[in-house]
């Protein structure tokens, strides 16, 4: 009797473990853009397509990434990226570009029209990185800006930015990671801005002269609070 008791003690506890559910928790990318006083306030009269970034093998995939070492890499199982890293990046770049309005039109996808340039690269690094009792996030990756009917290449540059975090958390990396890409698209947009001002004065656009509209009163939205 005490065996049987026993027993069915033993099974109840492995199966309060085994079959207990751990819930996944999911991530992105995220930041309110804020343009730059060094922007030019005019619209430059240019479309741009924002294509999705290539991402290194590794890291293309939902799992977040951590390395302990150059050589090693590991993946957390439940802690995971909301969306792919390729699409992440290049949403943010888009919604950046978007309140920027450094180009006329900015788009995500393939319209009728051409566009006049297209935004590309690649994401080489995207990862938690593990230094002995200290946590970073780095981010290291490259853009070109390219002329569409062309295929010359405009702009390029890299990046390879890593930030101490302060807890030793997943969310806090992902935070980490949000304002080292917010600083690499600021960096990118004003060079941008610096291009297409060279074009600009190099060939004059005509004077576009837009009907008169209505004046309409918007309410602006307050920024969403820090992340807890």
């Amino acid at each position: 009797m005490i065996k049987w008791l026993l027993s069915s003690a033993i099974i109840v506890v492995l199966f309060g473990c085994f079959g207990r559910v751990i819930d996944s928790s999911y991530y992105q990318l995220d930041y309110v853009p804020t343009p730059k006083e060094m922007l030019n306030e005019a619209v430059y009269p240019y479309t741009v397509r924002v294509r999705d970034f290539d991402v290194a093998e590794a890291y293309r995939r939902n799992n977040i990434v951590y390395r302990q070492s150059p050589y090693k890499l590991h993946f957390y199982n439940y802690d995971l990226w909301a969306v792919k890293p390729e699409f992440l990046v290049s949403d943010m770049l888009f919604r950046h570009l978007e309140t920027s309005k450094i180009f006329s039109e900015v788009r995500r996808s393939i319209d009728v029209d051409e566009p006049d340039f297209v935004i590309h690269g690649t994401v080489r690094a995207i990862e938690e990185y593990d230094n002995q009792d200290e946590w970073y996030a780095h981010l290291a990756m490259n853009m070109n800006l390219q002329e569409y009917k062309t295929k010359k290449i405009l702009w390029s540059r890299e990046w390879d930015y890593r930030k101490k975090v302060s807890n030793f958390e997943p969310i806090y990396v992902v935070r980490g990671l949000s304002e080292l890409l917010e600083r690499i698209n600021n960096e990118a947009i004003a060079d941008m801005d610096s291009v297409l001002n060279s074009i600009a004065v190099a060939v004059p656009v005509p004077t576009i002269v837009p009907p008169p509209t209505v004046p309409v009163e918007l309410e602006t939205l307050p920024p969403p609070g820090e992340i807890e």
